[in-house]
C-alpha cells in the first residue's frame, strides 16, 4: 500500500558535488601565490541535509497497490473486456478496497469457549455502514454483505430540482444505528469532478458521521482536491489516481467514464 500526497512540495536539492559551484568566490586579499591543488589540505566532508517534503493535513489517500487490485483495474480499463468479466472484476475490486478500508477498525475483546478451552478474541467495536453514492455502485454493494461481518448496506440518492438546480440528497438505510457511532464508508465507483461524492459527504456529516472513508475504483486529481478541501480528515481508498482528467471534456483517456453503461450492458 502506497500513500499519495495531494500536493507535495518539490524542494531544490543541491548536491555535495555542486556546492563549490553554487557558492560565490570571495575576493582574495592574500598576495601570496595560490597553493597548488595537490598541496592543499583535505577539507572535512560537508554534510548536506535535504529538506523533507511537508505533507499537508489533507493528504490521506491510500492507493491499494496489491497485485490483484492492479490486475482488476487493468481489466476494467480495457475496452475489450466482455461485460460479464467487467461485472465480475468490479465485484472483486470492490471487496479488495473495502477490506483495506476496514483495516483501521478497532476491536473489542471477546472471550469465547473453544474445543481446547477459553480463548481471547476480538469483535468489531462499532458497526460499519457502507453507502453507495450512485445506483451503479449499489448493485455491487450488496455483494459485500456476504464477505464482511456485520456490514450494513445502504445508498444515497441525489436529485436536482429543475427550478433551483440544487442537489437534494437522501439517505436510504434500514435499521441503521446512529451514524456518529459507526464507521461510514462511502462508495463512488468513479470520482471525476467530486461534486456527487461531495454532496454525499456533506449529508452524512450533517447526520452526525465523524468517522468517514471513501472507496473508489479511480479518482481524478481534481475531484480529490475538491473532496479534501471539503473534508480534510477524509481518508480515500482507491486503486488509482488519474491526473489526466479533462474538465472540458468531462472524461479522461484513462478513467472509467462509461462505467455504468459497461456494468449493466
Amino acid at each position: 500500500m502506497a500513500t499519495v500526497l495531494s500536493s507535495p512540495l518539490q524542494p531544490r536539492i543541491i548536491r555535495r558535488s555542486q556546492l563549490r559551484h553554487a557558492q560565490p568566490a570571495a575576493p582574495s586579499t592574500n598576495s601570496n601565490p595560490p597553493i597548488p591543488p595537490e598541496a592543499a589540505p583535505a577539507l572535512p566532508p560537508v554534510s548536506v541535509r535535504e529538506p523533507a517534503p511537508v505533507a499537508p493535513p489533507a493528504s490521506r489517500v491510500q492507493i491499494v497497490d496489491h497485485p490483484a487490485a492492479m490486475h482488476a483495474l487493468t481489466v476494467l480499463r480495457d475496452q475489450q473486456t466482455p461485460h460479464y468479466e467487467f461485472r465480475t472484476t468490479s465485484n472483486q475490486l470492490l471487496v479488495l478496497l473495502a477490506v483495506e478500508a476496514m483495516r483501521s477498525l478497532t476491536l473489542r475483546e471477546r472471550r469465547v469457549e473453544t474445543s481446547a478451552g477459553s480463548w481471547n478474541g476480538g469483535l468489531l467495536a462499532k458497526p460499519v455502514v457502507f453507502l453507495s453514492v450512485t445506483r451503479d455502485g449499489l448493485g455491487l454493494s450488496h455483494n459485500l454483505a456476504d464477505c464482511l461481518p456485520g456490514l450494513l448496506v445502504g445508498g444515497i440518492s441525489i436529485e436536482r430540482t429543475i427550478e433551483s438546480q440544487v442537489f437534494q440528497p437522501r439517505l436510504h438505510l434500514a435499521s441503521a444505528p446512529a451514524l456518529s457511532d459507526a464507521r461510514v464508508i462511502l462508495f463512488d465507483p468513479v470520482v471525476s469532478t467530486g461534486s456527487t461524492s461531495g454532496v454525499a459527504l456533506n449529508l452524512v456529516r450533517r447526520l452526525g458521521a465523524n468517522d468517514i472513508s471513501l472507496v473508489s475504483f479511480i479518482v481524478s486529481s481534481q475531484g480529490l482536491l475538491r473532496l479534501q478541501a471539503d473534508c480534510p480528515t477524509l481518508t480515500v481508498w482507491t486503486a488509482g489516481v488519474d491526473s489526466d482528467w479533462d474538465p472540458t471534456k468531462r472524461a479522461s483517456t484513462q478513467a472509467l467514464a462509461d462505467f455504468g453503461t459497461r456494468l449493466f450492458s
